[in-house]
Order: structure tokens, then sequence, then C-alpha cells
């Protein structure tokens, strides 16, 4: 149990450091240093960078599972399951930048292709919670696919360095606005008047106080 917290919390001083620094100008002297820990001690739980982010990759997916299955959960209203994957996608998008996941494809290409089925796997489930709440009325009829694209460009967009100086926006704020259009297009008109939006405001505080402790 103790190794196993260990390796975590060695794997979650890595977070930071992929968001800024491409993978393959990383060494294994630079990966001790980060995790503040000797390179012998490094080897004692990784064997090679590989595994490093096979580990930080396994982490992610377990979240896309617990996402899943939320996603499925007949307990919890259509409208506040509409939230949270939501909430779930801009900690998905903001996790690690798009180079990261490039690099990867290109160096780690098995570890890679089972994280886009993981990822193919998530998306179609999505969709069948989209349609299944068209079906139902609560959900305006809208082409799923479309709508879940725009998260990852638009999020993407959003978290670039220029756009807050361009737009004269902040993230939390842009991130914000970004939920209550994505709430007009969806929802029906009965709903969005009565839905509390404050769990999407904390998730989103949070998850900005997240990305700035660690960057």
């Amino acid at each position: 149990m103790k190794r196993l917290e260990n390796s975590q919390k060695f794997l979650t001083k890595m977070i930071p450091v992929l968001r800024t620094t491409p993978i393959s100008s990383l060494r294994m002297d630079d990966v001790a240093r980060h995790m503040d820990i000797s390179k012998a001690t490094l080897y004692k739980y990784f064997s090679s960078k590989e595994e490093i982010i096979q580990n930080i990759l396994e982490d992610y997916i377990e979240e896309i599972h617990d996402s899943r299955a939320m996603m499925k959960d007949d307990s919890i209203p259509f409208e506040r399951r509409f939230q949270i994957a939501y909430q779930h996608s801009i900690s998905h998008v903001l996790y690690l930048p798009e180079f990261f996941w490039s690099d990867v494809k290109k160096l780690y290409p098995p570890i890679f292709e089972g994280f886009s089925t993981t990822l193919r796997h998530h998306s179609e489930q999505l969709c069948h919670f989209f349609e299944e709440g068209m079906e139902r009325g609560v959900f305006n009829r809208i082409n799923p696919i479309l709508y879940m694209i725009q998260d990852e460009a638009v999020i993407r967009r959003v978290a670039e360095p220029t756009f807050s100086i361009t737009y004269d926006m902040t993230i939390r704020q842009a991130l914000y606005d970004f939920y209550l259009m994505k709430k007009n297009q969806l929802l029906n008109q009965e709903l969005i008047a009565s839905l509390d939006d404050q769990p999407v405001k904390a998730h989103i505080q949070e998850l900005i106080q997240q990305l700035s402790r660690t960057m």
C-alpha cells in the first residue's frame, strides 16, 4: 500500500511538468529531479518513461470510467448528468495539453491506441445518454456528435495563454459562459429556469485553482 501511495505521489508531481514539457525532451534524470527523488529510487518504482506515461493514462482512464458510470445512473436526473458531463469534459481536456497526446501517439502507439479505444467507448456512451434524453423530451433535438466535438475545440482554445488577452475574458468566465450556452442548446426550456448552476460554478473554480497551483 505504501509503495502504491508513493508511486501515485510521484506521478502527481509529473502532471505540471507534462503540461509544459514534451515527453521526448525529458530524460529519466529530469524525471527523477521533478519527482524530487534519486534516479535509483525512481527505477524502484518505474522502469522507463513509457511505464510512467502508462500509469498516468491509467489514472486518466479510471476517471473516464467513473464518468461513464455516472452517465448510466438513472437515479441522477438527466439535467444534473448533463452538468456532470460538462464538468468531466473540462477536467479531461485541461488535464494535459494537446501536444502531450501527439507525443504519446508518436512515441507509444499501443498506449495511445488503448486510450483512444476507451475514449471512443466513452463517446458512444455519451451519445446514448443524449439520445435517451431527447427521446424523453428532456433535451432538445441536437446532433450529439457535433455537440461533444465542440467541447474539446472550445475548451482547448479557452485554455490557450493568448485567449484571455485577446478577448479580455478570464478562463473561469469563459468556461462558465460556455456552460450556459450549452445548457440553452440542450435543455428543454422548462428545465432551464429551475436548474441550479452552482455545482458547475464550484467545479470550475476548483479546477482553475488546481491548475494555478501546478503551473
